[in-house]
């Protein structure tokens, strides 16, 4: 069975699921704060189609190497945990309070998968916001913008923003180059 047969099969299976309603989403949201693992699995049983929705709008995903299988499984492990947090308010429906888990835990794992040096969260939004605003300044501008002009903008020191482009310019090290490297330095000596 090949990987586009497994996804088929799924998404077959996911067809005579139809959304809850709010009302009966209210209520099973009671039922599982009372720890009832019946209502827990409704909840979630019903919301997967939802999971194979978000995952395909979304762009980030499709230039990575990861099978969207795994991918919706992402999905589904953050749409199990919204659905243990959940707390209906102002007659939300549940799939707009799962949206953002889904979304966060799917690009969370895809940054920490194409990155050789796992980079904190903070530190990987942080560069996005930095590149983001590099491109809006040099079109705006007409050229490159000064480290004085994007700090500014990003409100920011200029020495935190060096502190991120080093971040991005440092080139991996191989231990065994590094301690060769000391090696070579001690015997000089």
């Amino acid at each position: 069975m090949t990987d586009k047969d497994i996804l088929s099969d799924y998404l077959q299976s996911l067809y005579g699921i139809e959304p809850l309603s709010i009302e009966k989403e209210s209520y099973l949201a009671e039922r599982i704060a009372k720890g009832d693992e019946g209502a827990l699995h409704t909840l979630i049983t019903h919301n997967l189609r939802f999971v194979v929705h978000v995952v395909r709008s979304m762009t980030y995903w499709k230039h990575s190497k990861m099978p969207v299988e795994d991918i919706i499984g992402i999905g589904n492990e953050q749409l199990f945990i919204a659905a243990k947090r959940w707390k209906p308010k102002n007659n939300a429906k549940f799939a707009t309070y799962a949206k953002s888990f889904i979304v966060r835990g799917v690009r969370r794992e895809l940054d920490n998968l194409s990155n050789i040096i796992r980079l904190p969260m903070h530190i990987v939004e942080a560069i996005k916001k930095m590149n983001y605003n590099q491109r809006n300044l040099s079109q705006i501008l007409g050229r490159e913008p000064t480290s004085k002009e994007l700090s500014k903008i990003m409100g920011i020191t200029e020495s935190k923003l060096a502190q991120l482009q080093a971040c991005v310019l440092r080139e991996p090290v191989s231990i065994e180059n590094l301690n060769t490297e000391r090696y070579t330095n001690d015997e000089e000596d």
